[in-house]
């Protein structure tokens, strides 16, 4: 009896160093494989393929509305944005949630694409993304409202690029040009009477053009329209004119006046094309 149970307890304990040795040897389940990093970004509007855009293009930092059909291009028409993206949101009615702001594809932190929402100024700067950022992005969606609801909104796309704005100058002394570069890197500033409006008021623009004295100046924007702003015009305790780069990439001028204990903004030139010093 002695020996059976000897050769039993044997018997198990060889039983339970081959699972052991068997356990060792059988190989280890393999890691899912991570899901491929995205080489480029298909865009559709309504569900139609309208084009793919690769790496090396997020290099010029694009915006999205200039690279769909011209039918698409006005933001105030965009219904809802859905990404296939490592942190993907969708994004409803973008133009009316951000107003001031212009969606934009660029290369993100390692390299894949991304999407955001920009101020137009730091948009050409290739600066900070302002919201709704999307990593590893590799496909956009976007849906139109139904009806063409926001085709007279602003916010077409913008082809030109803020940094190439040129602002003719004339003086007594001659004529220069201004150009978009030289202006955006100049600090912004906020209207009298705005806290999250940001620009350049006239002052800082004739300054950073070299022209310091002046007494009435005459403003032309694109379409041939033109604003005179005399000595009281320019005098900023009781009125400022401003300019603000819009989304359509060029340079938007109101003209803010004290009225009472507030400021309102009047007067509304779209595309500063031209500065004249008359006096």
């Amino acid at each position: 009896m002695r020996t059976s149970s000897l050769w039993f307890v044997l018997a198990l304990a060889s039983c339970g160093k081959d699972q052991a040795k068997a356990s060792e040897q059988k190989p280890a389940a393999p890691a899912p494989a991570a899901a491929p990093a995205a080489t480029s970004v298909q865009i559709f509007v309504n569900d139609a393929p309208v084009g793919t855009i690769a790496l090396e293009q997020l290099k010029t930092w694009p915006r999205l509305d200039a690279l769909v059909p011209s039918s698409a291009r006005h933001l105030g028409s965009w219904q809802d944005l859905t990404f296939k993206a490592s942190n993907a949101a969708p994004l409803h009615q973008p133009s009316a949630s951000y107003p001031d702001f212009v969606p934009a594809l660029f290369p993100g932190d390692d390299g894949k694409p991304s999407f955001a929402l920009f101020d137009p100024v730091e948009l050409a700067k290739h600066g900070k993304p302002g919201a709704a950022r999307q990593d590893d992005v590799s496909e956009i969606r976007i849906k139109l409202s139904e009806g063409g609801h926001g085709q007279n909104e602003q916010g077409d796309a913008a082809d030109a690029d803020p940094m190439k704005i040129k602002v003719a100058i004339k003086t007594a002394k001659g004529e220069s040009v201004l150009e978009g570069s030289k202006l955006l890197a100049v600090p912004r500033e906020a209207p009298p009477g705005e806290k999250d409006l940001k620009g350049w008021s006239l002052a800082t623009l004739l300054k950073t053009a070299g022209i310091d004295h002046y007494e009435k100046v005459l403003l032309t924007d694109a379409a041939g329209l033109n604003l005179t702003l005399e000595k009281q015009d320019l005098d900023p305790a009781t009125s400022v004119p401003f300019l603000k780069l819009n989304r359509q990439g060029t340079l938007r001028v109101k003209v803010y006046r004290k009225q009472g204990d507030s400021w309102q903004a009047t007067g509304d030139l779209r595309g500063l094309a031209r500065v004249e010093i008359l006096k």
